[in-house]
């Protein structure tokens, strides 16, 4: 197992390339900044693909090198060789100066559900040093046995270094799926909400209409129509309102998906189910919602509805 291993980022930075014109404010060069050791790309299983990996001699007192991935070179450096370009990143905190591209490794993902590949831009660790930082350890055994040896080693390393949490790479990429908890929980609470008041929005549209419609029902029950046929009566229009809303509501959806998708970055809604169990969700809601003014409706004492009128 290897434990040197720190690394810091993502954060966008603004990138300069010596050789190339300045663009306007709205076309800036960004890539997503990493500070990383000599020995993170082995340990992440990245592959260097053109020059050279950091090493120990790449330190404070050696030429400012970096590192860039394909998806730099594509955007930035299409038809160049990347190796020995001079580029400047704007860091906030960091000193400024110009650095030479001395490796080109393939492209990865920052989070395990994203589908984009950005533009990255590696740091030697022993060049710039941060304060806070990832330690990645590849270990042969089971991850979780090896917390308490971790935290041990830490501690002998330096007493006064906080380890905040320590986790397999399984569970964060589980934790990645999962998502914001506090945002998942919130949007299910607001999918409740508009559940339940769909829910008494049709009953009350039911119940005005059972309401408004008393001495109709009570002309039908006294020329003979029975209790089963009013309470059918009710619910064959209550199902059809809601066979007519789940349907707009149905086709308003069906490009929710690609809306989502343009608005917030690497999110992909992929569920096809849930244009099945949604309509029959609400489909069971609105016949529970239908039930109790049918009911009352089917109770309708012929006498007394002809009187009120």
């Amino acid at each position: 197992m290897t434990s040197d291993l720190p690394t810091t980022g993502p954060n966008t930075v603004t990138v300069r390339i010596q050789g190339q014109p300045e663009l306007a404010a709205n076309q800036v060069r960004t890539a997503a900044d990493f500070v990383i050791t000599p020995d993170f790309l082995r340990t992440a299983g990245m592959t260097v693909l053109r020059g050279r990996s950091f090493t120990q001699q790449d330190d404070g007192a050696a030429e400012r090198v970096v590192m860039v991935n394909q998806k730099f070179v594509e955007r930035y450096l299409p038809g160049e060789d990347p190796i020995g370009k001079q580029i400047r990143l704007e860091v906030t905190g960091a000193a400024a100066g110009w650095s030479q591209i001395i490796g080109v490794v393939n492209n990865v993902k920052r989070y395990s559900e994203s589908t984009a590949e950005d533009p990255n831009v590696y740091e030697s660790f022993l060049q710039r040093p941060q304060a806070v930082f990832s330690l990645m350890i590849r270990a042969a055994a089971e991850p979780n046995s090896l917390v308490s040896d971790l935290r041990n080693t830490v501690a002998q390393l330096d007493a006064d270094l906080p380890l905040s949490r320590a986790m397999s790479m399984s569970a964060v990429i589980e934790q990645q799926n999962i998502g914001d908890e506090f945002f998942t929980r919130a949007l299910g609470v607001f999918a409740l909400l508009a559940l339940g008041l769909a829910a008494i929005g049709i009953y009350g549209l039911i119940a005005y209409s059972v309401g408004q419609r008393t001495y109709e029902i009570g002309i039908r029950m006294a020329m003979g129509a029975g209790r089963a046929d009013v309470l059918q009566m009710i619910f064959r229009e209550g199902l059809r309102m809601t066979v007519i809303g789940g349907a707009i509501g149905l086709a308003l959806s069906i490009p929710l998906p690609k809306v989502f998708e343009a608005m917030f970055s690497d999110t992909r809604v992929h569920e096809p189910s849930l244009y099945f169990f949604v309509p029959l969700v609400i489909l069971a809601v609105a016949t529970m919602a239908t039930y109790v003014p049918a009911h009352w409706a089917a109770r309708v004492d012929p006498m007394s509805a002809l009187r009120q009128e």
